[in-house]
């Protein structure tokens, strides 16, 4: 009998354990493309996505992309190049180390500084350094006026200093430490990204214990785990599955307007695409209206040739997209003595966007019928990342920006400044500086009007669509709402 005891208490023991784990709750959300890392600052809403489960802003930002407060309560303009920010109270850093201006001069400190090569400068290019008033107050001063700076801010995460001086640069990409509602646990890239709730967030406890955020490329299969209960939110819902999922009983769509232009980026700087007719002469080859009708079974809109979706500040109505006409597209190609040899790649990844390689695909054999050689390369997100950062994306690529509202945020990606582009235009850097060096609307839209105007004559990209933001969860979750920055917001889920 003496004996049975241990036995006994182990096997309680054990049965504690695994009530334990049944009793945690687990969300697992299946996104379509990973970053190669955790570094802040990379020009895409993927990272940010992943960033923001653990990190915070000073400007807060919601699905619909109204700004509200994040780490800082308030601020104010003190005069037309000092912006003061008032910093949330009582905040800590999931190491229990308080928060304080000094983290945020830190960051923005960092962040302007050339030698670090912060990919999302040019959100906050203007600005020349921050300096701290008191342990919760920030003056961010700028080079100029700077009308855009407040929702630039809703992009910068800030960070610890301590935490910096202790594991450098690189520990904090393979560790990050931050304030939010997720405290970091693992990150595989390409595989899946784990944390746990943090039950000290100033904003409320999370309603969960663990989230698990997947990376799952193909879109089929995502959909697939989401019916099969393996996740219970997924990203990037193809149009051609939406009736499946809504249908199911098990999940339903979730779907919001983003500011995204997807576009067909050129490389200008080699022939055939070193010529702005040539340029052109394909615009008029693919039919918009058709694959917006076909295969975005009319989510989304028509770009109408220019870079910025028709709800921006600084779209031009006075601009429309240039219509199909295969004929005028293959004389336009003559004239232009186009090499009708030359094998045109257009580069792509798979889920990125929705129904990407769809189009691609249709696009590809648009270009056919004038005479263009197109074929589609997908290739996985962080390749597409590395060869996108070295420029050498090839002669046409696929790439949607986001204005957020403003003209300021896609169209940055065009300048110099934005160094995502090969195409350089003084005019239009001309342009682009006059509309963020004034506080007057009018005049801010003016200049973004004679931006877009060089753009649609020139012809660096061909502009396609508006995109949608296409969610689908579990009808076993609530609290979840699709974003229209594709930045997951899951701090309010719950798990029914």
């Amino acid at each position: 009998m003496r004996k049975l005891i241990p036995f006994a208490a182990a096997l309680l023991s054990a049965a504690a354990i695994v009530s334990a784990r049944a009793a945690e709750k687990t969300l697992v959300v299946a996104a379509s493309v990973f970053p190669q890392s955790l570094q802040t600052g990379q020009s895409s809403f993927a990272s940010l996505s992943l960033l923001e489960q653990t990190n915070e802003s000073l400007v807060g930002r919601d699905n619909a992309g109204a700004l509200h407060p994040g780490l800082a309560e308030k601020w104010e303009a003190v005069n037309d190049t000092t912006w003061r920010f008032h910093l949330r109270k009582g905040v800590k850093w999931h190491d229990g180390k308080p928060f304080t201006a000094a983290d945020v001069v830190f960051t923005i400190n960092r962040i302007v500084d050339p030698q670090v090569g912060y990919g999302l400068l040019a959100r906050i290019g203007q600005v020349s350094g921050a300096t701290v008033v008191d342990d919760y107050t920030v003056d961010v001063k700028t080079k100029v006026v700077f009308p855009t700076l407040v929702r630039g801010m809703s992009d910068i995460i800030i960070e610890p200093k301590h935490y910096y001086e202790q594991v450098g640069a690189q520990g904090v990409i393979k560790k990050p430490l931050g304030t939010g509602p997720f405290i970091f646990q693992s990150y595989t890239p390409g595989d899946r990204y784990e944390l746990k709730a943090n039950p000290d967030y100033w904003g409320g406890a999370p309603k969960f214990d663990k989230l698990v955020i997947r990376e799952i490329p193909e879109a089929a299969t995502r959909v697939a785990s989401l019916l099969a209960g393996e996740t219970q939110i997924i990203e990037e819902v193809p149009i051609d599955l939406i009736d499946q999922v809504n249908t199911s009983g098990r999940a339903k769509i979730d779907e919001i307007p983003t500011s995204a232009g997807l576009i067909l980026t050129y490389d200008v700087r080699k022939p055939p695409f070193d010529n702005p007719k040539v340029r052109e002469a394909l615009d008029y080859a693919i039919d918009k209206p058709t694959i917006l009708k076909e295969i975005l079974k009319g989510h989304g809109e028509l770009l109408q040739g220019q870079l910025l979706t028709s709800s921006a500040l600084g779209f031009d109505p006075s601009l429309k997209a240039r219509p199909f006409d295969p004929a005028k597209a293959r004389k336009m190609l003559q004239e232009a003595g186009y090499n009708f040899s030359t094998q045109v790649p257009i580069t792509t990844q798979s889920g990125k966007y929705v129904s990407d390689v769809d189009m691609c695909n249709v696009i590809a054999g648009m270009l056919n019928e004038v005479g263009v050689k197109a074929t589609v390369n997908v290739v996985e997100g962080g390749v597409y990342s590395k060869i996108s950062i070295a420029n050498e994306l090839g002669p046409l690529s696929m790439v949607a920006w986001y204005n957020l509202g403003d003209a300021d945020f896609a169209s940055v990606w065009f300048t110099k400044g934005g160094k995502r582009t090969v195409w350089v235009n003084d005019d239009y850097e001309k342009f682009f500086a006059m509309g963020r060096s004034t506080n007057d609307e009018a005049e801010r839209v003016k200049a973004y009007h004679q931006m877009s105007g060089v753009m649609f004559e020139e012809n660096p990209a061909i502009f396609l669509f508006g995109l949608p933001s296409v969610y689908a969860a579990s009808t076993k979750i609530a609290g979840f709402g699709a974003a229209s920055d594709k930045v997951l917001r899951l701090s309010k889920v719950e798990l029914k």
